[in-house]
């Protein structure tokens, strides 16, 4: 067995003769020279598993798949749980692979430079696609013929061999060349003679996930003097579309439209481009967009004390004894950082898909969602409004043990006074904070850098030694023991942008509940910010400051750079060619999906990305 699995390593030696992605795949003479050699666009995890689960046709909902088929287990087995003091976590779950996180670029994966593969992640994509590939056998879109398992040999292997060339082509995203069909044939019918042809199929699905051609999307530019050689083809363009806007592969309908020639066009591109934003696997692709954006996807990990917050959930500030296990804690932390990740989700897809759509929605709207877990967070000021209810299942760690359990979320209504959109959401507060007090250094940072695309560089030696020590005990307002910590020379020319917009947002605590004094005294959270390009905000509060921020100019542009970028997956300059357009367009009509769509119809989008590395110029 094990060297039946090993060779079917070998269809990657097989494909790696085409340019990964290149329409034609023509082979190379081991002299030339391609695109390919260039650091390649691969997929993400997040892009990985969507793309799996649409090739096996598969819901994104590990709960509706089917149970791991027992060759599964014979071709790949599971890991063995670690031995310890721990009981044994259960089993993941069939879909999705959880694959190391990308080290990222400017906070965002899916950007060529930030994609750097490990020993680690190669053996995890190995490991994958073994499990993966069993499933052909049961899903409900592999086979190219009725009743398979009931046919003769002959027709199990003709039909088998139907089905691979099939899923290849859904694979690649592309044709398939002669010499790689071919190659594949040979693979199949190598395995069919070694074994079942059930396993054969199996361990030929595993080779195709293990190609090249599978894992990388996009190969860069590498300066050629034929202008045409920077566009992408028709099959890179429905593939460049449908990862932007979907995470995953192209549909059959996008698919037909590269095929027929209508992505050649700006109105063609255009068209799909709408289409697709109303499907509904547009939703968890734009809210990905978002969470990686403001950096919430780890709110999962903010640790406010129980000392300072344990009161608001209804248990003591501190134990009986240092020498007591603290389980009450971790158990209510749990569902609130699980609730808080979803709200944001909830807030944004609400935003955008359905209410306004706008830019300015997305900075100033007061609707959302809470839970029975963060609902202390909200206060009474919360409302709940009319609207379907979300329950989603959670992991929890509590003792030791890990368990799963529902979380249920209500739309509710904040007090306007209070909430002005996603910078006022209690999962970007609590990433903005330390343990007892809330952060305004970190809060501005992610203003002046998330939003307003200001870069402020590294902080001086030994400057964290000179914070405020973060404690219940203080005596006077958070704002000023900020301001005096901050006030030496050294540190006033960075801090002089950097602490309005903290200061902005000091009606909020560490765990993002509104105040409205600060060791008894009263808030104040106004200020003036110069942002880059000679605008200045002058504002009273949070709210104030986001729905001005929601009307910048320069905010605008930088939230079209990120998309950019993200879109083409590079290192955009922010001089770019073409980038004024969509910045001009963004600045009359802060439409999102509007946004989305011109970025597909433009000429960077149809474009090569480069192979070298571009710098910022903000």
């Amino acid at each position: 067995m094990r060297h039946r699995i090993a060779r079917a390593l070998l269809v990657v030696f097989f494909s790696s003769a085409a340019a990964p992605g290149a329409a034609g795949g023509q082979a190379r003479g081991p002299g030339d020279v391609s695109a390919a050699d260039a650091a390649p666009l691969a997929l993400t995890p997040a892009e990985y598993n969507n793309t799996i689960a649409d090739l096996l046709g598969f819901p994104r909902d590990s709960g509706r798949w089917p149970a791991r088929p027992a060759l599964a287990d014979r071709i790949s087995p599971r890991r063995e749980p670690s031995k310890g003091v721990f009981t044994p976590p259960p089993p993941p779950p069939v879909w999705p692979w959880r694959f190391p996180s990308e080290a990222g670029s400017d906070g965002f994966e899916g950007i060529a430079e930030g994609q750097a593969p490990s020993s680690y992640q190669v053996e995890e994509l190995h490991l994958a696609a073994m499990h993966f590939a069993s499933f052909a056998l049961v899903s409900p879109t592999f086979f190219a013929c009725d009743g398979w398992t009931s046919r003769p040999a002959a027709e199990q292997e003709a039909c088998g061999w139907t089905s691979l060339a099939r899923f290849a082509r859904r694979a690649y995203r592309r044709p398939l060349d002669a010499g790689e069909s071919r190659r594949l044939e040979r693979f199949w019918q190598a395995n069919a003679a070694a074994g079942p042809l059930g396993e054969a199929v199996a361990l030929t699905v595993a080779g195709i996930l293990q190609t090249p051609t599978f894992h990388f999307r996009i190969a860069p530019d590498r300066g050629a003097d034929d202008d045409a050689s920077t566009l992408l083809s028709r099959w890179e363009l429905a593939s460049r579309l449908s990862y932007f806007l979907w995470d995953s592969m192209p549909d059959e309908a996008l698919f037909a439209a590269a095929e027929a020639g209508e992505l050649d066009t700006r109105t063609g591109i255009e068209a799909q481009a709408r289409r697709m934003l109303d499907d509904p696997k547009a939703r968890p692709a734009l809210v990905r967009f978002h969470h990686q954006w403001l950096g919430t996807g780890d709110v999962l990990r903010v640790a406010p004390a129980r000392r300072a917050f344990g009161p608001l959930f209804g248990i003591e500030a501190r134990l009986a004894t240092a020498r007591d296990d603290d389980v009450e804690w971790p158990a209510i932390l749990g569902p609130v950082r699980h609730s808080l990740k979803i709200e944001t989700e909830l807030f944004v897809e609400r935003a955008v898909f359905d209410g306004a759509g706008t830019f300015t929605a997305l900075m100033t709207d007061h609707r959302g969602y809470l839970s029975n877990a963060t609902a202390p967070i909200y206060g009474e000021g919360a409302e709940r409004i009319d609207g379907p209810e979300v329950t989603r299942s959670i992991e929890l760690v509590v003792a030791s043990i890990g368990r799963r359990k529902p979380l249920t979320l209500y739309p509710a209504r904040f007090p306007p006074e209070e909430r002005a959109g996603v910078l006022t959401l209690p999962s970007v507060l609590a990433l903005g904070a330390y343990a007892v007090q809330p952060g305004p250094i970190l809060r501005g940072v992610r203003v002046l850098e998330r939003l307003a695309c200001m870069r402020l560089g590294a902080p001086v030696q030994g400057a964290e030694t000179a914070l405020p020590p973060d404690t219940l005990t203080a005596e006077s307002t958070n704002r000023g023991r900020t301001a005096a910590a901050t006030r030496p020379g050294t540190c006033n020319t960075c801090h002089r942008m950097i602490n309005p917009p903290g200061f902005a947002f000091e009606h909020y605590d560490a765990i993002g509940r509104w105040r409205s004094h600060d060791n008894g005294q009263p808030v104040d959270a106004s200020g003036s910010l110069a942002l880059a390009g000679g605008e200045r905000i002058t504002f009273t509060d949070g709210v104030d400051f986001a729905r001005q921020l929601a009307a910048s100019d320069r905010v605008r542009d930088c939230y079209v750079l990120h998309w950019a970028r993200y879109a083409l997956g590079e290192r955009l300059d922010a001089a770019a060619p073409g980038l004024d357009a969509l910045r001009s367009g963004f600045r009359a009509d802060d439409s999102i999906k509007t946004l989305l769509v011109s970025i597909a119809g433009s000429d960077l989008f149809r474009r090569r990305p480069s192979a070298g590395p571009a710098g910022d110029h903000e």
